[in-house]
Parts: structure tokens; sequence; C-alpha cells
């Protein structure tokens, strides 16, 4: 750990002296902006993420890159490519997905609380009320049988998306980070405004009202998707055998259970696409995988 961050000071202290910064640093990490191909590989060797499958401990680094090189579609190796394409997504991936157990431990504490004390204090009912609204959870109940009800619901949809079907269905969705919509818009998954004047304006079908959504990062593209899977009814199946599972083994592995993204995209046989990516690229062995703690950057 000593020698990663003596690395990263010599790295950013004095680059920040020799060019324009190409990165920013908070609490949840170090974030890469506005790299070229080279520069970002030339980051992620420096930093020591040496490879997207299996790293030391099956902990992944806290590198995150905020968009896609704009010259990456101009590479000429795709295997590399591709590799570097997930080497950025899987700790996005696995960022959002901590959230999101944050959330759901903090909605197992109150429901803890609740069996003690038969009652939500105003706090809990409020975390409850916004994270209903996020959800798209509702119930026509009132007063303490209205936040059980919520609980109940939120309960199975608050959980992480197995980080093989996010970054599979990312490399559809993108063709490996190449497509236009990727690299101008941030967008990930092909997420669509209707009717608005902010959007990026499609190749095809121009006349039917729609854009394609413009993320501020990468980060916030794969956040959007995730919440889509876990709120949007679509996916109903997929939160049911994700729950199953959670309750038969408490692992979750997205090979089980991306047969149930068939309504994700109208894409033929889409399924079966994201299953055959996600099984060539050996996916699986991220989805048990966890960032690295957090850099002790003062030190």
């Amino acid at each position: 750990m000593f020698k990663k961050i003596f690395i990263f000071c010599l790295l950013f202290g004095f680059e920040v002296l020799a060019s324009e910064p190409k990165y920013f640093v908070d609490e949840s990490g170090i974030y890469l902006v506005d790299c070229d191909t080279q520069k970002l590989t030339e980051m992620f060797q420096d930093l020591y993420y040496d490879t997207y499958i299996n790293p030391e401990g099956n902990e992944y680094p806290r590198i995150f890159v905020k968009n896609i090189p704009e010259d990456f579609a101009l590479q000429t190796d795709k295997t590399e490519r591709n590799r570097i394409f997930m080497k950025i997504l899987i700790p996005l991936v696995l960022k959002i997905n901590e959230e999101i157990l944050d959330e759901r431990e903090t909605i197992e504490a109150i429901e803890y609380d609740f069996e003690q004390t038969k009652d939500f204090d105003k706090a809990d009912r409020y975390y409850i009320d916004n994270l209903a609204q996020k959800y798209d959870v509702v119930t026509p109940y009132k007063d303490t049988r209205k936040y059980i009800r919520l609980l109940n619901g939120l309960k199975k949809k608050i959980d992480v998306v197995p980080p093989s079907i996010v970054v599979a269905a990312a490399a559809i969705y993108t063709d490996w980070g190449t497509s236009r919509i990727a690299v101008q818009a941030n967008n990930l998954f092909k997420a669509k405004v209707w009717f608005e004047e902010e959007g990026l304006e499609p190749v095809e079908d121009k006349e039917d009202g729609y854009k394609y959504k413009i993320y501020p990062s990468l980060e916030a593209s794969v956040r959007d998707y995730v919440l889509k899977i876990n709120s949007n009814v679509n996916y109903e199946t997929f939160r049911e055998i994700r729950a199953l599972s959670r309750k038969n083994e408490n692992d979750l592995y997205g090979k089980r259970m991306d047969w149930s993204m068939i309504l994700d995209s109208d894409l033929q046989n889409f399924a079966g696409l994201l299953d055959y990516t996600l099984t060539y690229y050996k996916l699986h062995n991220i989805d048990d995988a966890k960032l690295e703690e957090q850099y002790k950057f003062e030190e």
C-alpha cells in the first residue's frame, strides 16, 4: 500500500507542475479525466493496475475513468482494446455496487430497529420515503403499515447487479467502447431521452423524437443502468432470480441469471449474446470481486 501511495505522489505530484491536470482525487479514489488511450494505459501501469481479471486477492484499485478516450476506436489491437475497456468498467461497477450495499445495510438496520421498537422514527420514515421514490416502490397503505410494505418492496429491489452482466452489456451496447454515443455522450447502454432539447442526435431515426442521453461521466451512465435494473418492471424476473440466489447461497453470479435479461434490449437473442460475452471473457471471476480499501493519500 505504501508503495502505491508513493508512486501516486510521484506520478501526479510532478505532473501537476508539468502539464494541465488530468485527474482528481476524492475520498473514494483516483479519477482519470480526458486521457488518450496511450496515456490511460501508462497510468494504469504506473498505478499497478495490470490485469482485468483475477488481480491479487480479487481486489481492484480505486481508479475511476471519467470518459472513454476519443481515440479509442482507432486502436488496431482489438484484444488489448477490449481489455482496457473492461479495466475501465470494472472498478466503476464495483463502486456503484458498494453504494447499493450501503443502502441495503441501512434498510436492514431500520428493519431490525422496527422489530425491537415496533415503530419507525421520523428519520427512518424520511429515508424510506426517499428510497421508495428512487426505486419506484409504492403502496396504498398509510402510517406504520405503509413503511412495513415499503421496506419489504425495497429489500427486493436494493441489491447488487453482478458486475459480469453490467460489463458484458456495456460491451455489447457500445461495441467495446468504440460507439459514437459512448465517446461523445458517456452513454454505455443507449439510454434515451424523448422530446427534449438536450441529448445526442441519433444518426438514424431522427424523426422518432428521441435523443441519446448525455451523461457527465461513465460512472453516471453505469449508475443509471443499474438503477433501471433494480427498479424497472422489465427486470422483475431478474430480481426474483437474484432474491432466490441470495436466499439460497448468498452469492450472486451473472452466469446464473443473465438469461433473465431478455427484455433489456431489442437485439435478437440479446440474453444469449450476453451469456457468450461474459463466458468468453471469464467475467464470472469479477462477480465476487471488490475494491481495495481506500487509499490513504495523507501518508
